[in-house]
């Protein structure tokens, strides 16, 4: 009689026809006894694994994972085995190659016609799902701390099919009415059909355009901005990327450059009345000149010179003095 508590896994028979089915299925496919041991492997595991069925049957998870790995497999197996219903995880699987995987493992428990219980597994590899999910939440954070507002265009359409919070914030629109808009209802320099077109195959010729215009609010009020625009084209379709900066400080520096500049060049003034000549020709009194080209604001006195010519023979003046 043989000793029970030697005896090898039974492995499992599976019919020539439905291992060959089960070989074609793209997901890895495993069934396990109550003692966690393999006793059968689809090709599509032991590719995942990166070993041959003959290495892997008959083994357990403590085989061949880190022991953090093969617990929390095992205590999935014994809750499945329980509950008798099937249980579906998230779970890490480290490769043959030490390679980290992120996977979905859906187990459940079937029983044969002698009452035999066996745990039969499916595995779905979402790593590179998960890495996605991580890289679309890495760029919607950076989008939507961003100072400048973006705009994701349909470059056909003109409409837009994302914005980030600062365009919502600056522009005076909900996220969903801007998203129920278009270029043309914010932008003036793309005001009708026509001017999108000619926008949109300056950009397509250039690949990237960088384009000063102004951007309308919801309240009609109109602000300057400095628009970068560029191409991408994501699984087959072409999107285009639009960063708005508000100019409106920078416009405002600009004019008072320009108003210093002013003030540093030649500036025609009477010999005697002391008046400015404007650029068209007007002359004007200094303190109406200046204050028109800077921030500059008058209050008016006397100096010692004028004051005596004025009031020097009157007794008054000369009893201060």
């Amino acid at each position: 009689m043989k000793n029970k508590k030697n005896a090898g896994p039974a492995l499992l028979r599976v019919p020539e026809l439905p291992e060959k089915i089960l070989n074609a299925v793209g997901s890895p496919v495993f069934v396990k006894d109550r003692s966690h041991r393999w006793i059968y492997l689809n090709k599509a595991f032991c590719d995942f694994m990166g070993r041959k069925k003959e290495e892997l049957l008959g083994k357990t998870d403590t085989e061949f994972f880190p022991p953090e790995q093969a617990a929390i497999f095992w205590e999935k197996d014994d809750q499945t085995f329980k509950a008798g219903r099937e249980n579906v995880n998230e779970e890490f699987f480290t490769d043959s190659a030490g390679v980290r995987h992120t996977i979905v493992t859906r187990k459940q428990v079937y029983r044969g016609e002698d009452g035999t219980e066996v745990l039969v597994g499916v595995i779905n590899d979402i790593t590179e799902l998960r890495k996605a999910n991580k890289d679309l939440s890495l760029f919607r954070n950076l989008l939507e701390h961003s100072n400048d507002a973006i705009f994701i265009v349909d470059p056909e359409t003109a409409a837009f099919l994302d914005v980030n919070e600062t365009a919502c914030r600056r522009l005076g629109y909900s996220r969903g009415a801007l998203l129920a808009m278009g270029v043309p209802d914010i932008q003036g320099i793309a005001g009708t059909p026509d001017d999108w077109k000619k926008l949109r195959a300056r950009i397509l010729a250039a690949g990237t355009l960088l384009t000063e215009g102004t951007h309308r609010r919801s309240d009609g009020s109109a602000f300057p901005v400095e628009v970068s625009i560029g191409g991408a084209v994501v699984e087959g379709r072409n999107y285009l990327l639009a960063s708005a900066r508000d100019i409106t400080e920078r416009k405002r520096m600009e004019e008072a450059l320009k108003e210093v500049q002013t003030l540093r060049g030649l500036i025609p003034i009477c010999a005697k009345c002391k008046k400015i000549r404007d650029d068209k020709g007007f002359w004007q009194k200094v303190e109406i000149y200046l204050e028109k080209r800077s921030q500059a604001r008058f209050t008016h006195g006397l100096c010692q010179d004028c004051t005596r010519e004025l009031y020097g023979k009157e007794s008054w003046y000369k009893e201060e003095k």
